[in-house]
């Protein structure tokens, strides 16, 4: 397996200590400004993504997904943060046919929605701090907060 990272700096470098661990071959991604940073040289393989312009970079699930195709990774690990959250970087992944590393689209989707969070947290029984999701008047407001605290 070859995994890209989707990421760069130190949350790459340790994906990479683990894949390797594991026999896996790495990717690593870059902006120009990455060029000759220690990730970057760490990987088995690294690609330039793009300008220093994140949006142009480590933003763009097109120019993570040509990395991909490029040097032939098979699986794709989004690091934390950048689109480590993101559903649609997630269901891009495995349209593209690769492996994603990371929870189902669908997880990341209802965890990003505090309020549906919450509901699944509480249908499945874990404990949650109190909290209020009703109507949002002032009034209605006014005695939750006086309930909850």
């Amino acid at each position: 397996m070859r995994i890209l990272v989707a990421n760069r700096g130190e949350i790459a470098r340790r994906v990479f200590r683990t894949a390797r661990r594991m026999g896996c071959e790495t990717v690593a991604v870059f902006a120009d400004p990455d060029r000759g940073a220690p990730f970057a040289r760490e990987a088995t393989l690294a690609t330039r993504l793009g300008p220093a312009a994140l949006d142009a970079s480590y933003l763009s699930i097109e120019a993570l997904l040509e990395a991909a195709a490029r040097t032939g990774a098979t699986a794709i690990h989004p690091g934390y943060g950048f689109l480590a959250e993101s559903a649609s970087f997630a269901e891009a992944v495995v349209a593209a046919g690769l492996v994603w590393i990371g929870p189902h689209a669908r997880a990341i989707e209802r965890m990003g929605s505090k309020i549906e969070a919450r509901a699944v947290a509480e249908a499945a029984r874990v404990p949650t701090i109190p909290g209020y999701d009703a109507s949002q008047a002032d009034a209605d407001l006014a005695k939750a907060a006086k309930r909850i605290g």
